[in-house]
């Protein structure tokens, strides 16, 4: 709900995002040179036609409306110091809904680029995420819950040129992640710190690097106690090492691409807690891999693909997850805009047992929305989502359709 600060995970697929995509398209429109800041809100109608994510004989459907207030800042734009911050409040309403009639969505994000000389640049950042389902925290499959559940992410980079075209990049990142829902909070309630250190070497138009990568995970949720099963949250903590090399090229402004490939070794130093469900280390794979390119005036598409390992929502110890993404910003005319966005993802349960062990999830994302733009400042939009879970394990699989029509505005 409301602004998405974090670019990547994004891909994140729910209508909301889509609709944000398509403010900020018509909120560019209204910006004045020298501004330092935007307010925008919008108003939507909408139709949720399983907003548990549950199996097809299981589905509940609703209408709705879902209001979107949101304000923008941005300082020192194009000078050596840039310091930009945003918040969003989202509020949802179903008609029809059991329980809960509302979800409340709060997304706060800062950053700060430094910039202390040609060759040096620091980078910081931070994201806060509270909202009801936690697909928005952490970019796995969507399921619903209730509570409000929190993610706070903070990123430090550190770039330096040391001579020629040699250099160093330096990063720190940290992530918290924590549920309401009891169930939840004891499979994904976790403090995640990592350090990174890249070595490059830049030529004209390509960056070559190498690097690695370490990160410690701990979960910290209390341990799950139902009939046949103890679940202990701290038997899936691990350390994981990243070996990569990659290469980052920039055509011209309007096209940049950016892979790199290597090797993930997770460490489960405290499998023996449940040694039946959880490895005592996997060695696997590792690539990331995007490109944006700024096809025509007003218009850019942005793809990607990944593998990796990641936290899962079962009763294991994680899953490793190949993901292709991609979305289609168009500029139809001078007042409407176009937005396509899509994701599938094939991941497989490690552990857990010979239940779900080996056993794979396909998720499918696609997204659609247009965007008229009523006058320099308002704006008229209608959106479409549909989120498909095909699942080897029982009671997992799910089809959801959301369509919603609204109108927003910018000052």
């Amino acid at each position: 709900m409301g602004v998405d600060f974090i670019t990547d995970n994004s891909m994140n697929k729910k209508i909301v995002i889509l609709g944000i995509a398509a403010v900020g398209v018509a909120g560019a429109q209204a910006a004045d040179a020298g501004k330092i800041w935007d307010v925008t809100a919008s108003l939507r109608g909408f139709y949720d036609d399983n907003y548990t994510t549950s199996p097809d004989e299981l589905a509940e459907e609703s209408w709705g409306i879902e209001v979107n207030p949101g304000i923008s800042l941005s300082i020192g734009e194009g000078t050596d110091m840039e310091i930009s911050a945003g918040y969003a409040f989202g509020l949802r309403y179903y008609d029809d809904r059991d329980g809960d009639s509302e979800d409340y969505g709060h997304e706060l994000g800062v950053s700060l680029n430094k910039a202390f000389s040609d060759t040096s640049l620091l980078q910081l950042s931070d994201s806060l995420v509270v909202a009801q389902e936690p697909e928005i925290l952490n970019g796995g499959t969507p399921l619903r819950t209730e509570g409000d559940n929190l993610r706070n992410s903070f990123s430090a980079d550190y770039r330096r040129v040391l001579s020629g075209s040699l250099g160093v990049e330096l990063g720190y990142g940290n992530s918290i992640f924590d549920y309401d829902e009891d169930y939840h909070s004891v499979l994904l309630d976790r403090s995640y710190n990592e350090v990174s250190l890249d070595v490059f070497y830049a030529m004209t138009q390509t960056e070559y690097f190498t690097g690695y990568r370490f990160s410690s995970t701990d979960f910290d949720g209390d341990d799950l106690q139902v009939p046949g099963l103890d679940f202990i949250a701290d038997a899936r903590n691990n350390h994981t090492h990243y070996g990569y090399v990659g290469a980052r090229h920039q055509l011209d402004k309007n096209f940049v691409a950016d892979a790199r490939a290597g090797v993930q070794y997770v460490d489960y130093y405290d499998y023996d807690l449940m040694p039946a469900l959880i490895p005592e280390d996997e060695t696997s794979p590792y690539v990331s891999a995007r490109m944006e390119w700024g096809y025509a005036e007003g218009s850019k598409m942005v793809a990607g693909v990944t593998l990796a390992r990641g936290a899962t929502d079962l009763q294991a110890a994680d899953q490793e997850t190949t993901a292709v993404y991609a979305q289609l910003l168009h500029e139809i005319s001078a007042k409407v805009h176009g937005t396509l966005t899509g994701r599938f993802q094939n991941s497989e349960i490690n552990g857990g047992g010979e239940n779900i062990d080996g056993r794979e999830e396909d998720l499918l994302l696609l997204g659609a929305s247009l965007t008229y733009a009523i006058s320099s400042n308002v704006w008229a939009e209608l959106a479409y989502n549909y989120d498909e879970l095909d699942s080897d394990i029982p009671n997992r699989s799910f089809e959801r359709n959301y369509v919603s029509i609204g109108i927003g505005t910018s000052y």
